[in-house]
């Protein structure tokens, strides 16, 4: 998560994320324990909550692309999904990826702390959500089963 003190893109102040695992390049991704998700496809719905996640606050996205100087931090959220249309199918043969996704809505509270910082989203803002779904994907070697 970032924040900014004026428009996207100029002004960041905070980069929270997990960086760049070591050996594998992968980045801005960590597993997610079993007890964090809860989906219920027939229903419509999922829910990913995580509470004092580690993190690291990189400060800009340069330099956490660059994997540099960081402060410890934590960050806590709540998404809670809920599905606003029906259920529609997606195939791409060529990329092979295929899915059954639904449009929905999104409801998003999160916190952070950090040496000096603390941040918590106001759960009384209004929010636009531009796109949101929620589905069962396959993809690569996994497409053809």
């Amino acid at each position: 998560m970032d924040l900014f003190t004026g428009a996207v893109g100029t002004g960041q102040v905070h980069d929270f994320n997990p960086g760049i695992r070591a050996g594998t390049g992968l980045f801005w991704t960590i597993p997610v324990p079993e007890q964090a998700l809860n989906v219920d496809l027939p229903n419509g719905t999922a829910t990913l909550e995580f509470d004092d996640l580690d993190q690291e606050d990189y400060h800009n996205l340069l330099n956490a692309l660059q994997d540099g100087p960081s402060d410890s931090a934590s960050v806590s959220f709540s998404m809670k999904w809920t599905a606003i249309a029906p259920p529609m199918n997606v195939t791409d043969s060529v990329h092979r990826f295929t899915g059954r996704f639904m449009l929905s809505a999104v409801e998003i509270a999160w916190s952070a702390k950090a040496p000096g910082f603390s941040f918590t989203s106001d759960p009384a803002a209004t929010t636009h959500n531009v796109r949101a779904v929620i589905g069962r994907e396959r993809n690569g070697v996994f497409f053809d089963e």
